[in-house]
């Protein structure tokens, strides 16, 4: 391996040093800012190292096609090093910014969602309620009167029409209060 080679190796295995120590602080954020049982944060402890050991193995093949010697590691351990000396507290404020930027993103779609697109058909849902209310209300007066019509002539002939109607809405008198909590917000409580 040439001496040109060589530094370029180690400049790209400082620069792997470098990303891997962005990639740790990054992950600790996010698992601090998350809180996962201990068995799953093994499990991307592991998923974080080895993911790291794949790129810089992909990164020492495409740069010396994979040739393994002491000055890989102390590339590595270098550019790490100089990370974690000069750009870890500015890339943690950084990422604690954009995690701040980024959550709130996200409430504000949810807001505009909220009030576009869920508020809308929550307020013709119940303005079609409204209307079926006021439909089957006008009905069942109809319904009444009609009954009425029919059931006095008939009321000498069959004792019981008079108490019919009574009992039909002694048995339905919670229906629409449950309708009414099952279609409404009442129910989501």
């Amino acid at each position: 391996m040439s001496i040109s080679i060589q530094f370029q190796t180690m400049a790209f295995m400082s620069l792997c040093g470098i990303c891997m120590g962005m990639g740790f602080d990054t992950y600790h954020v996010i698992k601090g800012k998350g809180r996962f049982p201990l068995w799953i944060v093994f499990i991307l402890d592991m998923l974080f190292w080895l993911s790291s050991v794949g790129i810089v193995f992909y990164v020492l093949v495409w740069v010396n096609d994979g040739i393994v010697r002491f000055p890989i590691y102390l590339g590595i351990i270098i550019g790490a090093w100089l990370y974690f000396l000069i750009g870890s507290k500015v890339y943690i404020r950084f990422l604690l910014t954009v995690l701040k930027w980024s959550i709130w993103v996200f409430q504000i779609s949810v807001k505009i969602i909220d009030f576009l697109l869920i508020k809308p058909i929550e307020i013709i849902f119940q303005f079609i309620w409204v209307i079926v209310g006021f439909l089957f209300t006008v009905l069942a007066k109809i319904g009444l009167f009609i009954w009425r019509i029919i059931s006095w002539p008939l009321s000498p002939f069959v004792p019981w029409s008079r108490n019919l109607w009574k009992s039909i809405r002694s048995k339905m008198a919670g229906a629409k209060e449950v309708l009414k909590k099952w279609f409404t917000k009442e129910n989501k409580e």
